[in-house]
């Protein structure tokens, strides 16, 4: 199954050039007629206002070939905002989801930290959502999907946005696991200890982490994985970084 990943599309209260870069893509997944998924990975909105995610809805609606559509909120969105606006449309958002064989669970990562030891855009889980993540991935393997990466991916200035109980999320993968993540606005493949974390390019703006502090690029569009069965677990390869501009 091959699973299109559009993450941190950051959609202002009034379209600009940010919506440009999501429809060219959505019109890239729509020209897939297989039976795939797409994957909205968080920081859909630039600020949580119902236009942003009203604009994203009508996207979607306008493409046919689009049918399995999971969102999942991140640190600038407001997940309650995002309910209402997608209440009823095809973009779900759920707890856990199974297409074609493929277990998926959604891991909210956008809670606010609870301390003051990390900056804006740090991310919290939940003690209830980390209860439903080791119930899930006890028995049989999940493909994880959060908005925020579960282990460090960059040095420097991106540890301080991560996530603020990281070690106790990271404690619950006692078994090999494969997540999908945004929030960094470039590719990482990175495993550490039972957790390969696999983190998509963002639409709108890319990020410099060799930098010391942030600083933007035009690398962006959207990362693009094949997943399957194989010796029973679930196998993620990457297909395609799909650049719109800056590769």
């Amino acid at each position: 199954m091959k699973i299109y990943q559009i993450t941190d599309t950051h959609l202002a209260d009034i379209a600009n050039e940010s919506d440009d870069n999501l429809i060219r893509l959505l019109d890239v997944v729509n020209q897939d007629k297989e039976d795939n998924v797409l994957l909205l990975t968080g920081d859909l909105a630039n600020a949580a206002v119902p236009a942003a995610y009203l604009r994203i809805r009508s996207y979607l609606e306008d493409r046919d070939n689009i049918t399995h559509c999971y969102a999942l909120a991140g640190n600038h969105d407001d997940l309650d905002c995002m309910r209402a606006s997608f209440n009823g449309s095809k973009i779900q958002i759920a707890q856990s989801a199974t297409v074609q064989d493929i277990p998926f669970h959604f891991l909210d990562t956008s809670h606010k930290p609870l301390g003051n030891s990390l900056e804006l855009g740090a991310g919290r889980v939940s003690n209830k959502s980390i209860s439903a993540l080791q119930k899930a991935i006890r028995k049989s393997p999940r493909l994880i999907i959060s908005h925020h990466p579960i282990i460090n991916v960059s040095d420097r200035w991106f540890r301080k946005i991560g996530i603020e109980n990281q070690a106790k999320v990271v404690r619950c993968f006692t078994n090999k696991c494969n997540i999908i993540s945004g929030h960094a606005h470039h590719y990482f493949d990175i495993e550490e200890g039972n957790i390969r974390q696999l983190v998509g390019i963002a639409s709108s703006y890319g990020f410099e982490h060799q930098s010391d502090m942030p600083q933007r690029n035009n690398s962006i569009g959207m990362t693009v994985y094949h997943a399957s069965w194989l010796n029973g677990d679930i196998d993620v390869r990457l297909l395609e970084k799909h650049f719109l501009i800056g590769q």
